[in-house]
This record gives structure tokens, sequence and C-alpha cells, in this order.
């Protein structure tokens, strides 16, 4: 049953971002799969989903970005009932990771890439987008939403250790719950999960220079998990442009508002620039 919910979740994803099974358009290497190209001067985001996430978290959101734009996501690791792999526990290590395996893509070099996070794929992008600065390829833009500023202390409790009844009170006390999540699904992907939410507990900042990347900031209305003050924060991460944009949504914007999220999406990628999508509008 396990390997035939896969297969349909897959299809309906790919179908969604224009993309059928077996488009010879599609690519992967590694941690990365590229379900879209950007036509030429389009923007290509890349997500990061939330702990315990997959590529199917972006199935809502990719059906509403137009098709000019370039769509991929990551496909870490996920460990347990999901498949063979062994999840990172640490977030550099993912980091490191997700980056050699955006540069083996072998992208033009002229790729709009736009690095967007949420929860902690807002914390993973954010150590990517400077691996990928270092690498001389930074990206145009990061977008987070739904976690603190890295250079903020944890000040919550570890969760990564918590049995698991006690695990989904607390997710669900602080994070609510995505759609389509339920009892079953969080058992299949607890080792995933487990290993995410490690990283997340165990990050310090340890960096001194700034990120040469401007970084507009989701501040999601309905999510309590970041105060206002941790997502401002974000301003001291980079010594490019930052941005503060709200959105009425709540922890999972991607899936409870994915028409909103595009919409602040495009307009990030088309701010200081010369009606980049004016052509398409």
């Amino acid at each position: 049953m396990l390997i035939i919910t896969c297969l349909v979740n897959s299809y309906v994803m790919f179908s969604a971002v224009g993309a059928p099974l077996h488009d010879p358009g599609i690519s992967s290497s590694s941690w990365i799969l590229n379900l879209r190209p950007a036509e030429p001067g389009q923007p290509s985001f890349v997500f990061f989903p939330h702990a315990g996430g997959s590529p199917l978290s972006i199935v809502r959101l990719a059906a509403e970005l137009p098709r000019h734009v370039g769509v991929a996501v990551l496909a870490l690791p996920r460990g347990g009932g999901l498949d063979d792999g062994v999840p990172p526990r640490r977030c550099a290590a993912a980091a490191d990771a997700v980056a050699a395996s955006w540069l083996a893509l072998g992208a033009p070099a002229r790729t709009r890439l736009i690095l967007v996070g949420n929860s902690y794929g807002a914390l993973l992008a954010y150590e990517t987008a400077r691996r990928l600065a270092q690498a001389s390829v930074p990206p145009e833009r990061l977008v987070v939403s739904g976690f603190r500023s890295p250079c903020l202390s944890c000040t919550e409790a570890p969760l990564h250790r918590l049995p698991l009844s006690r695990l989904r009170a607390e997710l669900e006390a602080r994070y609510g719950s995505a759609p389509g999540d339920d009892f079953e699904w969080l058992d299949l992907a607890q080792v995933a999960l487990r290993a995410d939410l490690e990283a997340c507990d165990t990050y310090r900042h340890a960096h001194q220079d700034l990120l040469p990347v401007p970084v507009d900031a989701l501040q999601l209305t309905q999510d309590s998990s970041v105060s206002p003050d941790e997502l401002a924060a974000w301003a001291q991460t980079t010594r490019g442009p930052f941005r503060i944009l709200p959105l009425g949504a709540g922890h999972f914007p991607w899936a409870s508002q994915p028409a909103a999220t595009a919409r602040i999406l495009l307009q990030s990628a088309g701010h200081g620039r010369e009606s980049p999508l004016a052509a398409h509008a």
C-alpha cells in the first residue's frame, strides 16, 4: 500500500509542476530534484521543506506557480520506511551535501537562483546559500519563513529525543498541523523528523561574515512560533537588502495558502528588477 501511495503522490506532484513521469526535463543530483527548468531570464526556485518534509511538501504551491519559472525541491535522505538513506543530523552536513548537489546539476552560470525555506528549511537554505556564495555562485535571493534568525540561540527545550506521544503533542502545540499530515505518516517519517529536529536543536551560528545575498523574511501572521523580533533579526545575517513581507498564513503556508505564497514569491523574485515577469503577467 505504501508503494502505491508514493507512486500516486509522485504522479500528482509531477503533474502539478507540468512535468509528467519520465519527462527528460526532470533531473536530479543526489539531494535535489529539479522538476522544471526556468525559461530564459526567469527565476528558478529551490524549495527547502520543513522538518520531516519531502518533495511532496511543494505539491500545492508548485501548482500555483507559472510554468515559465523553474521549480526544484530538496530530496533529502529520509530513512525509516521511506527510503534506504540515512538522514543528516547536523545542519552543516546537510548544507554541504545540498550545495554540492546543486553544483553537480550544472545549472547555467546566469541562473536566477532563489532559495526558499520554511521552518527548518529556512535554516538549511541559509546555510546552503552561504556555501554557494563561497563557491562563487551565490543565489539571487533567500526567502525564509517560520524560523527565528540563525543568529539567535534556541530558547526552547529540545524536541528530537521526546517520546513519540509527547513529540506529537509538542509539535501540535508549537506549530499546528500541516494539511495532509496524520499520525500514521508521523510514525512512518519519524526517523527523518527526528534527524531534522536534531539538526535544529544542535545548531549554533558560528559565522563572522555576512551573507552577500538579499533576504526576504515572510511574516506568517497566523504563526505564533516565531516572534516579530526573532523574524526581524534575520537582518543581522546579510549585508544585502532585507525586507519583511507579511503573509496571512500559519506555520505551513505552502500547503495552507499556496496561491498567496506563490504571489509573494513572484513579488520577491521581481523586486529590484525591471519587470522581469511582465512578459508573462
